[in-house]
């Protein structure tokens, strides 16, 4: 692996789906469920019409901005509480257990459904000189895990297994690595437990990770408590990680298309916004990061702007 150094202490925070994974992993968990009383397809379809709903519903829009944008996002919100109460309801991942969960993964990554992006072990790497595998601890930089999908545990489950997979140089202390890591997302309730799974997603003390403005919350509580604060970086691929991009010291927007077709992917993933993220290889560190957030087509464009050799 890389033998790059990281420029400062940094706090890296990740999107999973489309972000650290090549596709989004909703496959891997759709052919989980044991009786469901929807297919996965009808959850889908369900989903989708409450989303054309919430497109087509006026909103009062003047500037086209930040704050209008970010208010636009929230009143999603409703969209992404029916489709999970939608999964709980329908009984989906009853009886689905951690070893069923670890199955699905295994079996995705053998037939490519799912699959991590370049360069992601490097990109780790970086990291591994800050933390110690002897008692779990992340010293002045660290890697966490921000992401909207249904569970933590498929998550891990996925990087772990790529990680075993991978066969470099720092293979053990990076499965190590991912095993300690804070990973923030939603849970399928009782995966461990004796019967497997109660079915239930939907978590009270809204705790449940859906929106954008949830990510960004979360965003906030993961910083470290102490007065002394790691640069941080939010790396997202979708319109959900907007308020997160925006609030991060350095906010990277990841589609990987050709820098000439960049702006018309913008537009499209942030419509109606009237902004055009910067390309990262533009901006300098030294002259810090004054836009609200940058693009970038890969995680080798980050592993330049963040590290040095």
């Amino acid at each position: 692996m890389a033998s790059r150094k990281l420029k400062r202490p940094t706090r890296l925070v990740l999107d999973y789906d489309g972000t650290l994974t090549v596709q989004d992993t909703m496959a891997v968990l759709g052919g989980l469920p044991k009786r469901p009383k929807m297919s996965w397809q009808e959850i889908v379809d369900a989903y989708m019409e409450d989303y054309a709903t919430y497109n087509d519903t006026s909103y009062p829009w003047k500037n086209y901005d930040r704050e209008e944008y970010s208010g636009w996002l929230a009143a999603r919100k409703w969209v992404e509480q029916n489709s999970a109460q939608r999964v709980q309801d329908a009984a989906f991942f009853r009886r689905v257990t951690t070893d069923d969960v670890k199955q699905a993964v295994t079996k995705c990554l053998d037939n490519g459904q799912l699959e991590l992006r370049r360069d992601w072990e490097e990109l780790f790497a970086l990291f591994l000189p800050s933390y110690d595998a002897g008692d779990g601890t992340f010293l002045d930089s660290s890697i966490q895990i921000l992401s909207g999908n249904w569970s933590e545990t498929a998550i891990r489950q996925a990087l772990f297994q790529s990680a075993q997979r991978g066969g470099g140089d720092h293979n053990e202390q990076l499965c190590h690595y991912i095993n300690d890591m804070k990973i923030f997302a939603n849970e399928i309730e009782g995966l461990a437990s004796p019967y497997g799974s109660s079915g239930r997603v939907v978590r009270p003390l809204d705790v449940d990770i859906r929106t954008s403005r949830e990510k960004l919350r979360y965003l906030k509580e993961m910083a470290p408590s102490a007065g002394w604060k790691p640069f941080t970086v939010y790396v997202g691929d979708s319109s959900t990680d907007f308020d997160a991009l925006c609030a991060a010291d350095l906010g990277v927007w990841l589609c990987d298309v050709a820098e000439a077709e960049y702006e018309k992917a913008s537009m499209e993933t942030f419509k109606p916004l009237d902004f055009v993220p910067p390309p990262l290889h533009c901006v300098s560190a030294m002259e810090g990061f004054p836009a609200l957030f940058y693009w970038a087509p890969d995680l080798r464009s980050i592993i330049d702007m963040i590290s040095y050799t």
